[in-house]
């Protein structure tokens, strides 16, 4: 993570309210036009991003016989999705029912709504809800394994939570990405930045704008708009554009004017290319932005570790599950360690 103190990060706030105002830079209307782009290569579908939901879209979309590519603007695939902690949460599931289970589609429904404060989309909402299976089944038929026991995470009522053998999403990323790699019509490029849409005359999109060889500046504040590094390529996308890129939590300037209460110096579970550039391009052609400010906290983080360490692990596969919260000044549990993670 870079060096951000707030000296820094002023001086990025004030750069980037400079642009704002002068229509420039990141939130800019400046895309391109198909009119005089050369493509250098060309796919039935692009996908932007490498986690569970672009490699879902890969493999769904490959299997109709589209030609794929996979963009990555990081060195290693998967983005937050490869150090997640490997959960799905799946209803009346195969092992629901070995394990005598009684879940229904009603009462996950009502478990989400509660986390959700009420304030989620209930007809997005019922299609995760309903889907689950389908989901479970693609990444088992793409060789993940999951324990044998279904866990009980906070939130829900019942145990539905399938958890990856490895105890990480990495044993379920691993398997998609190894079996995409076999099919003849998916090509994955990782260090490749997306930087814009390419529109016709129509707006709409046809194609994207990249950088191959890119290398991510660890160091940057604003690695979006500092970076000059790779090579200027131009692929079309005669079917669509899939958006999978991910979130923004090491976005330091993006994260804060979504919410201001964030200290600066806040450290972050994600991967340091979650940042929000490809969110901000799509918000530029009219997509609506629905609860973005909404930055999830993990009570489970360790402080005296980096990201999401061993502890965070622990915590979340041990302490919460089975043991109790106390505050060490009154000897005194203090919560309901299954409850959601808005508590």
């Amino acid at each position: 993570m870079a060096d951000i103190t707030r000296r820094n990060f002023v001086k990025l706030g004030a750069v980037g309210a400079g642009l704002l105002a002068l229509g420039e830079g990141p939130l800019s209307a400046n895309v391109l036009e198909q009119k005089g782009v050369k493509y250098d290569e060309e796919y039935d579908v692009v996908i932007i991003g490498s986690g569970f939901a672009a490699l879902s879209a890969a493999i769904t979309s490959a299997e109709k016989g589209n030609k794929v590519l996979v963009m990555e603007k990081m060195g290693r695939l998967g983005g937050n999705s490869v150090i997640n902690g490997g959960l799905l949460a799946v209803v009346n599931s195969p092992k629901q029912k070995t394990e005598g289970v009684k879940d229904s589609l009603e009462i996950y429904m009502n478990d989400s709504m509660k986390a959700g404060l009420q304030i989620n989309h209930p007809e997005n909402l019922k299609i995760i809800v309903e889907r689950g299976n389908d989901a479970l089944k693609l990444v088992e038929k793409c060789g993940a394994k999951f324990y044998e026991k279904l866990s009980h995470l906070g939130g829900h009522s019942v145990p539905r939570t399938y958890l990856a053998a490895n105890g990480s999403g990495s044993g379920i990323v691993q398997p998609m990405i190894t079996y995409l790699e076999k099919l003849s019509n998916v090509k994955i490029k990782s260090r490749t930045k997306f930087d814009d849409f390419i529109l016709d005359e129509k707006g709409k999109v046809v194609g994207v704008s990249v950088r191959e060889n890119y290398k991510f500046d660890m160091k940057s504040l604003d690695d979006h708009n500092e970076n000059k590094t790779g090579d200027r390529k131009y692929f079309k996308a005669k079917k669509g554009v899939v958006l999978a890129s991910g979130g923004f939590s090491r976005d330091i300037f993006f994260r804060n004017m979504q919410d201001p209460g964030i200290p600066v110096e806040t450290d972050s579970t994600n991967q340091p290319g979650a940042t929000g550039e490809v969110l901000m391009k799509a918000f530029e052609l009219g997509a609506v932005p629905v609860h973005v400010s909404w930055i999830q906290f993990g009570p489970w983080a360790c402080p005296d570790e980096k990201g999401f360490g061993a502890a965070s692990n622990f915590n979340i596969n041990a302490t919460f599950r089975y043991g109790i919260s106390v505050n060490p000044k009154t000897g005194k549990r203090f919560m309901n360690e299954l409850a959601d993670r808005r508590t």
